[in-house]
This record gives C-alpha cells, structure tokens and sequence, in this order.
C-alpha cells in the first residue's frame, strides 16, 4: 500500500473546509451590502466586539494588544455557507448574504485561531476547564488593581491569560437558554485584520439579483476586489464550481441556453 500525506487525506474529507467565510450584518445604521463594500473599500475588517471570558475586561484594555475584540470567521464548506443565513432559534445575530471567503492557510499566516469551545454543563458536578480560565482572568484583574481599587492598564494587559482568552468560548446552558454554537467551527483574528492582499480572497458572497449592481460598485471601492468571483451563498456546490472555473454564463446548468 503507497504511503498517504496527510494532506493528500484531508482533501478528501468533505466534512473539512478548505475555506474561512465571514459574512456582513446590518449595523450601525449601515446595511450588511454597505458595510461589505466598506470592508473593499478600506481592505480591513474592523474587530468591533469583545468576546471571549475576559470580554467584561475591554474597557481597560481597548487600544493594547491584549484587546478582546475581534474578527470572526467560520470554517464553513462553500456550499453549506447558506446554513449561516437561516433564522436559528436561540441565536441573537442574523447575517444577511454579503461577505467574502479566505483559506486557513491565509488566515493561518494572518495570525487567526480557531476557538477553543469549553463544555460547562454541570452534570456530574465536574470543574469544567473554563472554570479554571475563569479564575485566571479573576487573578489577573485582581495583581492589575492598585491601592485605591483602579486597574492599571499597562500591568493588566501584560497579563498571559489576556492573549489567549480571545480564543475561548463557552457551550452548554446558560442563565438564558443554551449557548450551543461550536458547531460553526469559528476562527478568530485579535484586533483589525487587514486584507491586504485582494487577490487572497477566494470569492466575495452577494446575492445573485444583486451581482451585475454589486460589481459595479465594488470597481468603484477598489477594482481588484471587483475581479475575484462572485457567489450566491445558496448556490449548491455545482453552480459555485462553474462560477469559479470562470465558465461562460451559457454553458452552465444541465440545459443548453436558447
């Protein structure tokens, strides 16, 4: 039998995702196309929410390279990046379908990680292991606190635990339902995360209705995004694959066009 790498193996391994997929949202008074285009426009995803168990802790350490704040990515197959469009019971963000898709490779030398999900069901009254994060964050903020009870940023934001508590992430019920999201497989890039180099980009996602419009008005934002391929998010994998093979409107689909 002829020895496999385990590269060889893992392309073959459709439950594995050669690609990241972020997608927009509506905020700030800004739509989800806008703010996609304002994403071309600037080359850079902008971290705008804390996350993690240290999260509470970003009003002190907004601006260090400790921050909390991030970007978020899923490992996602393209053809399944439809499922993170659907109404989901439970989940308080709705994405809409503008966004773009990178490799792991990309995000790998961008410095992402993916997130480290930490069960916290209380059955069988384990101490589960982001209980013991918990109290490393607790002990951190408590050696940053002066005399009268301040927190002094510099010495908070040299703390270890601070750098890698972007990347964890909680599952199992909460006070509020379940927090049961381990499924999307996210990855994480601490602070603004510059796309620097559009030709990286495998394919930005925009609503097919949308596309002739849309394209139009990537050129103006920045020419380069404008010339990587434009996908459906609920295309099915055919449609995408005859759409990044760069083939002819009028040979696609299984009928020949009039």
């Amino acid at each position: 039998m002829l020895m496999s790498t385990i590269e060889e193996l893992l392309h073959r391994r459709t439950d594995l995702s050669t690609f990241l997929v972020h997608l927009t949202r509506a905020a700030e008074g800004k739509t989800a196309r806008d703010n996609l285009l304002s994403i071309a426009h600037d080359g850079a995803l902008q971290a705008r929410t804390a996350l993690g168990p240290a999260a509470q802790l970003e009003v002190h350490l907004a601006g260090t390279p400790a921050t909390q704040k991030v970007v978020c990515f899923t490992e996602t197959p393209l053809e399944h990046t439809w499922m993170l469009l659907q109404q989901i019971d439970g989940r308080t963000i709705q994405f809409e379908p503008y966004g773009l898709a990178i490799t792991k490779t990309t995000a790998r030398k961008a410095h992402f990680n993916p997130v480290w999900y930490s069960d916290i069901s209380t059955r069988g009254g384990r101490d589960w292991p982001v209980a013991s994060v918990d109290k490393l964050v607790a002990s951190a903020e408590q050696r940053a606190k002066r005399h009268d009870g301040s927190v002094d940023v510099n010495l908070l934001a040299m703390e270890p635990i601070l750098l890698l508590t972007p990347f964890f992430e909680q599952m199992g019920p909460i006070r509020q339902g379940r927090k049961e999201f381990w499924w999307e497989r996210e990855w994480r890039h601490v602070g603004e995360y510059r796309l620097a180099f559009p030709s990286r980009i495998v394919a930005v996602f925009a609503p097919e209705a949308d596309h002739p419009l849309f394209r139009q008005d990537l050129e103006q934002r920045n020419e380069r995004w404008a010339r990587r391929p434009l996908l459906d998010p609920t295309w099915g994998l055919e449609r995408m694959i005859a759409e990044l093979s760069n083939i002819d409107s009028d040979e696609m689909g299984p009928f020949p066009h009039r």
